[in-house]
């Protein structure tokens, strides 16, 4: 049975975003080699394991440079934004429940770990992607200070949204990641 792995985080929660961005790692390969070259990027980009909104945008930009030159997760990020307003936990599903299903190979079990979620909505999230035939345990929380597949979920969600409100470098950095095949756009158009 494969053993999957989903990393997911949001950005746009805020009333002045006009978008919400999910973006989920999800892969079936050594979580501690993925996070050794993480946590190498962080080092070389100087991050210091902050979240997007906590590290200057020149540094943020070489962390993800560095990981698309890399092919750091190549394949392994999914990512959908959504224009507002919208409930939280219909994009989250969405995009899990693709993600997921994209990356496994017949019969499968999902460990999902979202930023910072309550017990209770873990609960509901978890119902839910059951409901949907998600194959998995429970959704857990994990903290981005301590998971760096975390914060690469939340870098891409946060360059993305910079990007869908126009800035040029995260613009760039976002068509260069779609060029490369880096990640899967789930969004709908």
């Amino acid at each position: 049975m494969q053993k999957l792995y989903a990393y997911v985080d949001e950005s746009g929660q805020d009333p002045r975003s006009d978008f919400f961005v999910v973006a989920a790692v999800v892969n079936d390969k050594s979580q501690d080699a993925l996070r050794k070259q993480l946590i190498k990027a962080e080092e070389y980009a100087k991050t210091h394991g902050l979240k997007w909104h906590k590290t200057a945008h020149a540094r943020r930009m070489r962390y993800l440079g560095y990981i698309l030159e890399r092919n750091i997760a190549k394949g392994n990020v999914y990512v959908a934004y959504y224009h507002k307003p919208l409930p939280y936990f219909f994009p989250m599903i969405e995009v899990l429940e693709q993600s997921i299903k994209l990356a496994s190979h017949g019969k499968y079990r999902a460990n999902i770990y979202v930023d910072g979620i309550d017990k209770y909505k873990a609960k509901k999230l978890t119902n839910a992607l059951r409901a949907s035939g998600i194959s998995l345990r429970a959704v857990k929380s994990r903290r981005d200070e301590s998971e760096p597949i975390i914060r690469l979920a939340d870098m891409w969600a946060g360059c993305i949204r910079s990007a869908l409100l126009k800035n040029k470098d995260t613009q760039e950095l976002f068509d260069r990641g779609l060029e490369k095949g880096y990640f899967y756009n789930l969004t709908k158009t």
